[in-house]
């Protein structure tokens, strides 16, 4: 008790606590003198965590070679935000009822399309309580298991048996843990503890604890992914519904990291893979336009009107760059077939009376041909 009370200065961080009959409290590890080398074993310990728990002791972190997958499994995870259960939830309603959130929506209702594709692919579900209870239509379907809350998965079986694995979201935290740990860890700090956090994004002020709350998640989300036992079993999908970073599993060339955009586009797993490709082609073409892009390459790659494409290369030549005529404007959105003079007017920044002057003028040298009242085009080669 001495030493806890040296080490830890401060009440309020003190990681202690009354449990019934019992007082619980906790210190920092000191080893024992006899002890020459202590080895430590696990896969979800932070490294970060590990050296402050041993701050006076001379600490070296070896990493052993990853477990393979086993052949055809596959990993999709979201890249675009954390999901955790106060973003899937709706808590800002005015009835008071929590409810699904629009994003939470999203991600159920192309759920129930995937699973609608093929009656005999098994879906495994991982979600939070409400989001179960909204899935509840889905478990007449023979292919289909729903398992509410990561903290039930232990020995589920349906896990195994799936084809496809959803896990929807981080699981929920516990914040009593959370803050328990922060202050073994950081409790002597000269700066106090924070515990104020923000809903949306989910993210703690504190970075301190911040990283506990991460460290927790990272290790759960690992050992759920571990249950599908993807070194084990063949054949399986795992889509993972969070973008939250996980050693061996998000880094691998097998996991490949969408946006719920891509996923839409592709209509289903099937397709995503592509779908995904497609895009990183596009933004690594992006990423190499440089000043010297042509108009034309900056409009194929953005998929942008020539004004914008204009405004992008003014930017990437220091301001420099002429502007586009409404001649050129008005070719270029012809060449992709007949336009009305009101769409061309519509996709042209600038006065629609000068833009329909151009329009007659290039009538009337023959650049263009007017196919009838109000409608233009290239003349036929």
């Amino acid at each position: 008790m001495k030493h806890l009370f040296a080490y830890y200065t401060r009440d309020a961080d003190v990681p202690i606590r009354w449990n019934h009959k019992v007082l619980c409290f906790w210190i920092p590890p000191v080893l024992h003198p006899s002890v020459k080398r202590l080895v430590l074993m696990s896969t979800v310990l932070s490294e970060r965590h590990l050296r402050r728990a041993f701050s006076d002791d001379e600490v070296e972190v070896n990493r052993i070679e990853s477990t393979p997958w086993a052949a055809g499994n596959q990993v999709f995870q979201i890249r675009t935000g954390l999901y955790t259960r106060e973003e899937i939830l709706d808590y800002s309603n005015e009835w008071g009822v929590t409810d699904i959130s629009k994003i939470g929506q999203n991600f159920l209702t192309g759920i129930c399309a995937e699973i609608g594709r093929d009656s005999t692919t098994k879906h495994t579900i991982l979600a939070n309580q409400i989001s179960g209870r909204k899935l509840a239509n889905l478990l007449e379907k023979s292919s289909t298991f729903s398992i509410i809350g990561p903290a039930r998965m232990v020995g589920i079986d349906p896990i195994s048996e799936a084809d496809v694995i959803w896990i929807v979201g981080t699981p929920p935290e516990n914040r009593g843990i959370i803050w328990l740990r922060a202050q073994k860890l950081f409790g002597n700090d000269e700066d106090p503890l924070h515990y104020d956090r923000e809903m949306k994004p989910f993210h703690y002020k504190d970075e301190r604890v911040q990283s506990v709350y991460e460290a927790a998640t990272v290790s759960l989300l690992t050992q759920i992914v571990g249950q599908t036992q993807l070194n084990r079993l063949s054949g399986k999908k795992v889509v993972l519904m969070t973008s939250m970073q996980l050693p061996d599993i998000t880094d691998r060339p097998e996991t490949l990291l969408f946006d719920w955009e891509d996923f839409e586009v592709a209509a289903g797993l099937d397709k995503l893979a592509e779908t995904i490709a497609t895009r990183q082609h596009f933004e690594t073409e992006k990423a190499n336009l440089t000043a010297e892009s042509g108009r034309d390459k900056v409009q194929q790659v953005l998929g942008c009107s020539t004004v914008h494409a204009n405004r992008i290369l003014r930017d990437l030549r220091g301001g420099n760059l002429r502007p586009a005529t409404f001649r050129e404007q008005i070719l270029y959105l012809l060449a992709n077939g007949e336009k009305k003079s009101a769409e061309v007017v519509a996709a042209i920044d600038g006065n629609p009376k000068a833009i329909n002057h151009e329009l007659v003028r290039l009538d009337k040298i023959g650049e263009i041909v007017k196919v009838r009242w109000g409608v233009y085009a290239l003349p036929q080669k």
